[in-house]
């Protein structure tokens, strides 16, 4: 496969467009098919203080794409028959889980029964000096014991409902040195990295802080800087996120799974075994922007990857983004196109990185991310309503802003001081000499409860607020 220029300029607009717009630090990309690199670069700063570039070699967190390293890995354990995906988690650590227990698949596809357990966040805040609950992670005899007491915490026998736990995935990584008597880390080091020529790839800080190419993270503060901060590494829980990598290996890494378990010369699964990686075992809860509720559920996830079978109408996508709060990064691949994408940020903005993962393979495949990709055709729109609006006679002021996915319309009056969230829908197209040209429906929950609509009129260019007893326009 091939990329021409225009999509080219397209990716390269939309990584600019993206930096500059949400503030971030830099962003590299790399952009990749079965056989090798298509696009690579790198938008805005690795380090702001010295200004040195962002680049396709700077190492970032991945957060938790390492997910679906952690599922190689115990794919290869069971293609050895040291174990199988179906044992108990049980069979190998010091955990208690009353009947029917959890297996391996079950915390590899978040489908275990148990919520989040705070693991990671806690064990993330405390790196990086920020409060947390306190709760006793020194060792793994504390996590184990951690785990052990959540017994009643477990909402759903094993299989049933997908909730995404990192706890599990740091129970799997306790599983890998269980069987193989090898950390997680020098496991994956020596079955993944060196197979592929991940030279660079590591799980160690110190190795990380000592390239010469690496990031400087940095996290968001409430005011919205960026403030250059540590890196939370942690040693219980590698397995949910603990990889640093460049982009320009994780292609090499995405080809392994384009090419059926090969890559890089050399054969890490079998074709039939990663596949097992690749299947949508269990349904994700939720829909993407803008549709409808009767479309229902809309993705599966697999072993560390998300699979969602509408993207861009019709095309399957496997992916996955991660954030460790002051780094995010995202994997993401179309089996039927032969294309797949790495990207990472040296911060975390306010949505998955995924999105601007799904937006760059938009544009390769030269469609326009702006019209094509949910979220950026949400934020088009967003950013055509938001501003400052007045009713007749200026008797009554607002302004619309946009919070996070949604838009907030705060009213400016000594009788009412109110904001109000407003949740989009799919906008409904209407025209005629007495209709808008475009209205966009949304709805927010009144003060008694009721759920109650709000319409944006676009007509000539002009936008109004409908909401309540109020005709609030655009000024």
């Amino acid at each position: 496969m091939t990329i021409d220029d225009a999509a080219e300029r397209g990716v390269t607009r939309l990584c600019r467009r993206v930096v500059r717009d949400e503030g971030l630090p830099g962003l590299s990309v790399a952009v990749t098919d079965g056989d090798g690199v298509l696009f690579a670069d790198g938008f805005g700063s690795r380090d702001l203080a010295g200004n040195r570039p962002a680049t396709p070699d700077t190492l970032y967190g991945i957060a938790s794409c390492t997910k679906s390293f952690a599922g190689v890995a115990l794919l290869q354990l069971a293609e050895s028959g040291i174990c199988s995906v179906d044992d108990p988690v049980s069979a190998y650590l010091p955990v208690e889980f009353d009947d029917p227990e959890p297996t391996l698949h079950h915390l590899l596809t978040h489908s275990s029964g148990l919520p989040s357990l705070g693991v990671s966040e806690t064990l993330l805040a405390r790196r990086m000096r920020l409060p947390d609950p306190g709760v006793a992670l020194g060792d793994i005899d504390d996590f184990y014991a951690h785990v052990n007491g959540a017994t009643d915490e477990r909402t759903d026998p094993p299989g049933e409902r997908f909730a995404y736990c990192n706890t599990g995935y740091a129970l799997l990584g306790e599983v890998v040195e269980s069987l193989t008597g090898r950390p997680f880390d020098e496991y994956v080091a020596e079955h993944v990295f060196e197979p592929l020529g991940m030279e660079r790839s590591t799980f160690d800080d110190h190795e990380f802080s000592m390239a010469d190419d690496h990031m400087t993270q940095y996290r968001r503060t409430e005011d919205g800087d960026l403030v250059a901060s540590s890196l939370p590494t942690r040693d219980i829980g590698k397995a949910t996120g603990g990889i640093l990598a460049p982009v320009s290996e994780l292609a090499t890494y995405l080809r392994l799974h384009m090419n059926g378990g090969e890559a890089a010369g050399s054969r890490v699964l079998d074709a039939n075994t990663l596949a097992q990686a690749h299947v949508g075992h269990v349904d994700v809860p939720g829909r993407a922007a803008g549709a409808s509720e009767q479309a229902g559920d809309d993705r599966t996830y697999g072993y560390g990857w998300f699979r969602d079978e509408s993207f861009l109408g019709d095309r399957t996508l496997l992916g996955h983004s991660g954030s460790i709060t002051v780094s995010s990064a995202y994997l993401g691949f179309l089996p039927d196109e032969d294309l797949g994408v790495a990207i990472a940020s040296n911060t975390s903005p306010d949505f998955p990185l995924g999105v601007v993962g799904e937006g760059v393979l938009a544009a390769a495949l030269g469609a326009d991310p702006h019209e094509s990709v949910p979220f950026f055709r949400q934020q088009r729109r967003h950013a055509r309503l938001c501003g400052e609006y007045t009713a007749y006679e200026g008797v009554m002021d607002a302004t619309v802003e946009r919070e996070g996915n949604v838009l907030q319309v705060s009213f400016d009056h000594p009788l009412n001081r109110s904001a109000l969230p407003l949740t989009p829908s799919d906008p409904v197209r209407e025209s005629g000499p007495q209709q808008a040209d475009v209205v966009y429906r949304y709805e927010h929950v009144a003060s008694d409860g009721r759920r109650e609509p709000a319409a944006f009129r676009v007509k000539d260019g002009e936008v109004s607020l409908l909401i309540d007893r109020w005709r609030l326009r655009q000024v």
